[in-house]
């Protein structure tokens, strides 16, 4: 159902812009980060995690296109990350356009990841998802991950 293709140039130039903001956004939200200050940290983030940007090693930055209608329907960045004694393939960022959403893409697309983690001798796939997000962690728990660590906070009034 879904095709996974290299992005372009211009689509990594408007994936980091984007992605940048939302990720800051969600960080404003979680209370983790001022809003003076988010953007600019986001984007250092993804300059330290993607200093060679679409050439990085071991990182993958991917446009989703929906095999049938040949429509573009979103975008992935995920890395193998093998420091550890065993490998595993992480997702950095998963995003189906809301007009796409609801539709089975985001459930094509791990089908697919988890296949290439498998084939790549990858132990799991792991991610990363925001504590107010829970429409994404009740998607991943109907797909069997589970949360390994947990950050908590209680947040006093200035």
């Amino acid at each position: 159902m879904i095709r996974l293709v290299p992005m372009s140039l211009p689509e990594y130039q408007l994936f980091v812009a984007r992605s940048a903001k939302d990720y800051a956004a969600e960080h404003v939200r979680a209370g983790t980060w001022e809003a003076g200050d988010a953007l600019r940290r986001a984007h250092a983030e993804l300059g330290e995690l993607l200093p060679q940007g679409l050439d990085t090693p071991d990182h993958f930055l991917r446009s989703v296109w929906d095999a049938s209608g040949d429509e573009r329907v979103g975008e992935l960045w995920y890395c193998f990350q093998r420091a550890q004694a065993r490998p595993q393939l992480f997702v950095y960022w998963i995003g189906i356009d809301e007009k796409h959403r609801r539709r089975g893409f985001a459930t094509d697309v791990f089908e697919r990841l988890e296949a290439v983690a498998r084939e790549a001798g990858a132990h799991r796939v792991a991610l990363h998802v925001f504590g107010d997000n829970t429409a994404a962690q009740a998607f991943y728990s109907r797909r069997g991950y589970r949360a390994t660590n947990i950050v908590m906070a209680k947040d006093f009034a200035r």
